[in-house]
């Protein structure tokens, strides 16, 4: 097996612990692997593969491989990925890119029907950052860089976009990933925020239209996604004006408990009740996620 710590550093290893199985956990750098979590005796170590993990050198833990995405491939530092909510489809991947597309990968043996799907904004640019709603788990949002002409936070249905992409692939429209089509525009259920970039995003858990957001230089927003407009930009419940736009993670047996992070390694907690100012801070040497 290779040792986690023998990674090409060239590029960041990312890892993720999935919501569905405590077990499991995928890693990613230019492509998706998914990994089963156990421990072994040195008796059992004789049938490892050259695809499995040992997670530090002498450890007796290890990732057993399962499976991994080759559709998937990005530079690291343009990429982002989100592991779906979903007890029926535990290993359900949204993998943003360096384009702003983001390409849907399924890495298990259930429900292959929305695999290698796109959905893509209209101006291309980084995506930044993803979050899937875990109530409804058919919608993704999606954060951007900045463009003129096109918002940066994206509410996607991928089962609706899905639906769309099929019915034009058999009326001779390609799909790819380098044409944004009617169906994906249909497939937005939400957007907002022209000429400022998203950098990060959270969904509240008690309210599942409800989505926090980390806007421009210093802005954090909650958006409720049922106010979207035809002819006007949303307008948000609740904004905060503070650098902390970083890292948002929403406490899940405490909602209206929120923690963000600010460039130098400040961390900030906040009550989405009386959304004016931090309750409280803690400073660290280096933040690198929430």
């Amino acid at each position: 097996p290779r040792i986690a710590e023998e990674s090409d550093m060239s590029s960041k290893l990312e890892v993720l612990w999935s919501p569905n199985r405590g077990e499991h956990f995928a890693t990613y750098t230019s492509e998706v692997k998914l990994y089963c979590y156990t421990r072994l005796q040195e008796e059992q170590r004789e049938d490892l593969g050259t695809a499995d993990l040992q997670l530090s050198a002498g450890s007796e833990f290890y990732g057993r491989f399962i499976a991994g995405s080759n559709d998937v491939h990005c530079m690291p530092q343009y990429q982002c990925v989100a592991w779906q909510t979903n007890a029926a489809r535990q290993h359900f991947f949204a993998v943003g890119q360096s384009s702003g597309k983001v390409v849907l990968t399924n890495l298990g043996l259930d429900d292959p029907s929305l695999s290698n799907h796109y959905l893509a904004p209209k101006s291309g640019r980084p995506c930044t950052c993803l979050a899937w709603n875990s109530n409804e788990n058919n919608l993704v949002a999606v954060g951007l860089e900045k463009a003129r002409n096109d918002s940066s936070l994206i509410v996607w249905d991928i089962t609706r976009a899905s639906s769309e992409h099929v019915a034009e692939k058999t009326n001779r429209f390609w799909f790819g990933p380098d044409i944004v089509t009617a169906g994906e525009e249909s497939a937005k259920q939400f957007e907002v925020g022209h000429t400022e970039q998203t950098s990060s995003l959270a969904w509240f858990p008690n309210q599942p239209c409800c989505l926090l957001a980390g806007m421009g230089s210093r802005f954090l927003r909650i958006f409720d996604i049922r106010e979207q407009s035809v002819t006007t930009q949303p307008q948000p419940r609740e904004v905060a004006n503070h650098k902390a736009i970083f890292g948002i993670c929403v406490d899940p047996s405490s909602p209206h408990r929120v923690a963000t992070y600010a460039d130098g390694g400040t961390v900030y907690m906040w009550d989405t009740r009386q959304f004016v100012k931090p309750v409280s801070y803690n400073s660290f040497l280096y933040v690198l996620y929430l």
